[in-house]
């Protein structure tokens, strides 16, 4: 028995992204491949999911039940009578035995045949439109926040800087990591507020320990100094000048002014030299990272570490007085262990 079916099902889905409708979602402070901060506006554009239609007919082979009801009535009729002829045993074959045999076999073809060569078979029809219907918003990039600058707080300390167009950030996250020391960099609680044509605008944020320490190499790719490390052969002797502290000024506001001059007497070369600034109670200061590189015997250097402040921070240094302590690091462990320390009131650099 053939049956037909008109049927009409959905086939292939499609998805179409509407860049023109993006949508910016909640800002957030990112991690570039170089190794700098950025703020962004994560972008989420609408989408429309078109669904092909597949139209047909279905012609489908069926057993004939009533044939099958036929033969299963007939073979277990011939199977009784079978069975009651053999128990009579007559002389000569039983009348049931012959009976039932009969319909056994004329039975079983009726039972078995209706189910062989059942199938289905599909013919395509004609086309008509696709489904078009709205699809989830998804992930469309991101573009840069519009803002001038920012202030974070990281760990209790207080970072200012710029912000240019591309949305990054003008300090390196580096002048709070040690770049040499990414074993176990710690996750960053971020919150930041930012100077934006609207007014003041806050974020927070979590950036990885894995992500720091990760791209600490591209940040030392692009540093102004040395970073070579090399095998010590002959212990250098690192000796620290007077630390000197002085507010200034930049085109991007006051600043902190940090120097501290360093000499190597020998015999051998030092490598990857820093100083970890140490200032608990002055927070935009505090836990800044002043390198220097590699040092040869006999060779000087003046390392500078130039923190850009809040106008108010600036105002708050003038009068007060700090305590910040150096402690010099370099990559094989020879610098001295006595911290350099700078105690009293912050002198004021003359304009240029």
């Amino acid at each position: 028995m053939v049956e037909r079916r008109e049927l009409t099902r959905p086939g292939s889905t499609t998805r179409t992204r509407h860049a023109e409708g993006a949508i910016a979602r909640r800002p957030t402070l990112v991690l570039t491949d170089k190794g700098r901060l950025r703020f962004v506006e994560p972008l989420e554009c609408p989408t429309e999911e078109t669904i092909a239609q597949v139209t047909g007919t279905e012609l489908v082979t069926e057993p004939n039940l009533a044939t099958f009801v036929v033969g299963v009535i007939a073979t277990a009729a011939g199977a009784i009578m079978m069975v009651r002829g053999i128990s009579e045993s007559e002389p000569g074959g039983s009348p049931f035995s012959y009976a039932g045999g009969g319909l056994l076999v004329a039975g079983l073809p009726f039972a078995i045949g209706p189910w062989l060569g059942t199938h289905t078979e599909l013919r395509p029809g004609a086309a008509i439109p696709p489904i078009r219907r709205p699809g989830p918003h998804e992930p469309c990039g991101e573009r840069p926040l519009v803002a001038r600058a920012a202030r974070l707080v990281v760990r209790g300390v207080e970072v200012q800087g710029r912000i240019d167009g591309d949305g990054v950030f003008a300090v390196s996250p580096y002048q709070l990591v040690d770049a040499f020391e990414t074993v176990a960099v710690p996750a960053w609680e971020v919150t930041a507020t930012l100077d934006t044509d609207t007014g003041p605008r806050t974020i927070t944020t979590t950036l990885s320990g894995g992500a720091l320490a990760n791209h600490a190499q591209a940040f030392l790719a692009e540093a102004g100094f040395d970073t070579r490390i090399e095998p010590m052969r002959l212990v250098p002797g690192l000796v620290a000048g007077s630390l000197r502290v002085s507010l200034t000024s930049t085109a991007d506001g006051p600043a902190v002014r940090v120097v501290l001059p360093l000499d190597n007497a020998g015999p051998g070369p030092a490598w990857a030299v820093r100083g970890h600034l140490i200032a608990p109670g002055t927070p935009a200061i505090d836990g800044r990272v002043l390198y220097a590189g590699s040092l040869a015997k006999g060779a000087a250097s003046v390392p500078e570490l130039v923190i850009p402040v809040t106008e108010a921070a600036a105002l708050a240094l003038r009068t007060a007085s700090i305590d910040l302590t150096v402690e010099l690091r370099d990559a094989h462990g020879t610098a001295p262990t006595t911290p350099v320390r700078f105690r009293g009131t912050i002198l004021v650099d003359a304009p240029r």
